[in-house]
């Protein structure tokens, strides 16, 4: 037999469900007229930071669903993509669909808005020889990893460029560029795209008439390294015109052996516990990230080294540049080795493992600049204890 307190608990939740049931007939009529009568309560995408856990809130039945769904962590095998991106260039020639690339999705995503995460998106493409894509200019900032041997050319504001397997070339918001393939091999490079923030904003648009482009002065072969490549040297002029986006790098290549060099030279050092040896490439005017949306960066770990668990609230994709190893994403793990990508999304823990004989190389790229600028980094790592630090 109930008690009285039990029975007056149960006469108010029936009250209460009386009322939900009154209003949510209210909502019926006041639908035509576009609002909603709050009868539930927003459920957060992950509870409190604090709490040091990347589970997600339970919902109630009085709480509204997640309506952003968060990206899962994964691995896209290379040997799943390089048949159907080889399949694609003889297929598909490039008045079809612009270009020829294989997107990856993630799968807590599907087909919706093709992304990786909710801030970026990887689409691999493949040029074979005589393919050129048209001159063109977006909003959204996007980046080659060039992951084939030679890397056919891309211009950039009228600066002509032949980057090879590791160079990382930058087409800043509001810079026109253009890439082709005059070598007999087909090349292949991994474009990374703040494209699903920008579109969300409602600030993605591109453009195509060139003939009205502002004069870029038509710079020499090689200008990006000669005039922006020496660190800790900042030119105080700008003779030409570098695009119309505002605080990303006017610095559009970056070599892949000066990357590798600067891993190596740092290899003696302890390295940072979470991460192993890392390196972020900067714009050269300010040392600030190359984009303002996402930060580009480059680590070695060492033959058996195992990095410490750490999380943040930054969504990171990873390339495999070299070797081979392991990345622990809430104790499950994943597997991955050379030109695999895979995905870390935020507040995640992760650590990573080196299982080969050689040093491993990741490329990685992280909307971490954006979630600053928001105000909403943070950042926790455990010692070899097991407990939950607070590193920013």
């Amino acid at each position: 037999m109930a008690t009285a307190k039990e029975q007056a608990g149960s006469n108010r939740a029936h009250e209460l469900e009386l009322i939900i049931n009154e209003l949510e007939e209210l909502n019926e009529e006041v639908r035509a007229n576009d609002i909603w009568i709050r009868t539930r309560w927003n459920l957060p995408n992950q509870k409190a930071w604090h709490l040091g856990t990347s589970d997600r809130p339970s919902p109630s039945a009085h709480s509204l669903t997640v309506e952003y769904p968060s990206a899962q962590p994964h691995v896209w095998r290379w040997g799943d993509i390089e048949p159907y991106l080889l399949k694609l260039a003889e297929l598909c020639p490039l008045e079809l669909t612009e270009r020829q690339s294989v997107l990856l999705t993630n799968p807590a995503f599907g087909l919706t808005g093709v992304k990786v995460t909710n801030t970026m998106r990887i689409a691999i493409s493949i040029y074979k020889r005589g393919d050129d894509a048209e001159s063109h200019l977006h909003t959204p900032n996007a980046s080659r990893t060039i992951v084939s041997d030679s890397g056919g050319y891309t211009i950039v504001e009228g600066e002509k460029m032949y980057p090879k397997r590791g160079d990382l070339v930058f087409t800043p918001n509001g810079t026109w560029h253009e890439h082709g393939n005059d070598d007999d091999t087909p090349v292949i490079w991994a474009d990374t795209l703040d494209w699903p923030l920008i579109d969300f904003l409602g600030c993605a648009w591109a453009r195509d008439d060139t003939e009205n482009a502002a004069d870029h002065g038509n710079p020499e072969d090689g200008f990006s390294r000669r005039f922006y490549g020496r660190g800790g040297i900042r030119p105080l002029f700008a003779p030409h015109h570098r695009g119309s986006g505002e605080g990303n790098s006017p610095m559009f290549l970056y070599a892949g052996v000066d990357i590798r060099a600067a891993l190596d030279d740092l290899a003696r050092f302890d390295g940072e516990p979470h991460e192993g040896i890392i390196v972020e490439l900067v714009n050269p005017e300010n040392g600030a990230p190359v984009f303002t949306t996402i930060s580009y960066r480059a680590q070695l770990l060492r033959p058996g080294e195992a990095t410490q668990p750490f999380r943040h609230t930054a969504s990171t994709i990873y390339w495999v540049a070299d070797g081979k190893g392991t990345t622990e994403v809430d104790g499950e793990e994943m597997a991955w080795a050379r030109n695999d990508f895979f995905v870390v999304p935020n507040h995640r823990w992760r650590r990573f493992v080196n299982t080969g004989k050689t040093d491993a190389i990741l490329y990685s790229y992280t909307d971490r600049p954006l979630i600053e600028k928001l105000g909403h980094y943070r950042a926790q790592g455990k010692g070899k204890d097991g407990a939950v630090v607070e590193l920013g």
